[in-house]
């Protein structure tokens, strides 16, 4: 049962630096050297190490349990992928040739089940739901931003400029505004996830064929990408529809 409060709290310190280095890796990895995801690594499984050496004792018990829970589930749904990629694998004689996209898939896939599964768990449907889409938001305004600083200066033009903000603000907006509904329309902002999702599907699936994509790296993006979404709006649809529109929002102080 996910905890009901007034209000939300500033996570603790050690969650907001651990947050901070998985961005900051992610980052780094992006637009910097790929050695760097060792770096988003120590803030994704570094506490969790911590906490069970007990060198780190920032949570509760309820925390505590819904973090056990969804390791659980993070061995469950990781341990399952990596046998089916293996089997497949193996079934055509395929050959781990580049085994860097498979590993980064398995340790995607761990993740996000982890943090969806505690998430879901400790926040509720929908404040995950409003932070998945903060998250959406504040990376397409960054990818979008840089974009346009990116462009050759030569082609640019005060129009370009215009035209290309105003395609970004169509993009990222939305997200922030369907984090202010989720709270208040649940089950709405169920569906329009799941339509965003399938959005998704029918306007990058193409580009990513014609890129001829490797199929770990076009799993891993599909994973990053859309399963965020899927789990938010069906996590959302099942909310009770008798308590839309009471503005409830869960305690995230622990």
């Amino acid at each position: 049962m996910a905890r009901q409060a007034g209000r939300i709290g500033i996570p603790p310190l050690p969650g907001l630096v651990a947050a901070g280095l998985v961005i900051l890796g992610v980052l780094l990895w992006m637009f910097v050297a790929k050695g760097f995801l060792a770096l988003a690594g120590l803030g994704a499984f570094g506490p969790g190490i911590l906490r069970e050496l007990g060198w780190l004792r920032d949570q509760d018990e309820f925390q505590r349990q819904a973090a056990h829970r969804a390791g659980y589930h993070a061995y469950l749904i990781g341990g399952l992928a990596t046998a089916v990629a293996v089997s497949a694998l193996q079934s055509r004689e395929g050959t781990l040739e580049d085994s860097s996209g498979w590993v980064m898939l398995i340790l995607i896939v761990l993740w996000t089940t982890w943090l969806f599964s505690a998430l879901l768990a400790y926040w509720g449907a929908r404040k995950t739901a409003s932070v998945v889409l903060n998250v959406f938001g504040a990376f397409w305004a960054v990818f979008v931003l840089a974009s346009i600083i990116g462009t050759e200066s030569q082609d640019v033009t005060v129009v370009n400029m215009l035209l290309a903000s105003l395609m970004g603000s169509i993009v990222v907006v939305p997200f922030f505004v369907l984090a202010r509904l989720a709270g208040r329309r649940p089950r709405g902002t169920g569906v329009a996830l799941l339509a965003v999702a399938a959005l998704f599907l029918l306007m990058f699936a193409p580009a990513w064929a014609a890129r001829d994509f490797k199929l770990p790296n076009l799993l891993a993006v599909a994973t990053l990408l859309i399963v965020p979404l899927v789990a938010s709006g069906i996590a959302l649809l099942r909310e009770d529809p008798q308590s839309e529109g009471d503005g409830a929002s869960p305690d995230v102080t622990g």
